[in-house]
C-alpha cells in the first residue's frame, strides 16, 4: 500500500513538471499585404449589391453588372517605395464608370499589417475604398468595396473584382 502510495505521488510530481508549453513556430510567413497590393490590377468583375434588399432578405440583392458598362476598361496603378510603403496611384477609367473622383494622386491604408480601407488623395480631395477579402492577393487577385450613401445609410454597394496585370 506504501509503494502505490509513492508511486501516485512520484507520478503526480512528474506529470506536473513533466509539462511544459510546446513553442510553435509560425504556421505561414510574415504576408507584406500593402507591398502585394503594389501593382497595375485590371478589372475583371463588378458586382452591385442591394443593401436594403440584403436587410431585408429579399431574393435578389446581388446583380453582375460587368458587361452592363465596360468596366474591363480600368486599370489602377498602386506603387510604393523600396520598404513597401504606399507611394502614388493612378486610375485609367477608359470608358468604365468612375470607381473613385480621383485619377492619380497618392494612397495610403488605414493599418499597414492588416488593412481596411484604402484613402486615395490629391490635394485636399480624397476617396475611401474598402478592402474586401486580400486573401486573394497571393494567387493575383485584388477586392475593393466603394458604398453609395444617402443620409447616412448605405443604399448601394459595388464589389470591385481586380486581376494582376
Amino acid at each position: 500500500m506504501k509503494t502505490l502510495k509513492y508511486f501516485t505521488v512520484l507520478a503526480v510530481v512528474l506529470s506536473i513538471f513533466g509539462c511544459k508549453p510546446e513553442d510553435f513556430g509560425p504556421i505561414t510567413s510574415k504576408v507584406e499585404v500593402v507591398k502585394q497590393m503594389q501593382g497595375t490590377w485590371g478589372l475583371t468583375k463588378v458586382t452591385q449589391v442591394d443593401q436594403d434588399a440584403a436587410t431585408k432578405g429579399f431574393p435578389y440583392k446581388e446583380l453582375d453588372i460587368t458587361n452592363i458598362y465596360p468596366y474591363k476598361d480600368l486599370t489602377i496603378a498602386l506603387q510604393g517605395d523600396a520598404s513597401g510603403n504606399p507611394t502614388n496611384f493612378s486610375i485609367t477609367n477608359g470608358n468604365a464608370p468612375k470607381i473613385a473622383d480621383l485619377t492619380s494622386g497618392t494612397w495610403m491604408v488605414d493599418d499597414a499589417t492588416a488593412p481596411t480601407a484604402i484613402t486615395l488623395k490629391n490635394g485636399t480631395v480624397t476617396n475611401m475604398l474598402k478592402l474586401g477579402s486580400y486573401a486573394g492577393l497571393s494567387s493575383g487577385k485584388f477586392y475593393l468595396t466603394r458604398n453609395k450613401s444617402i443620409n447616412g445609410k448605405v443604399i448601394i454597394s459595388y464589389k470591385y473584382e481586380f486581376t494582376k496585370k
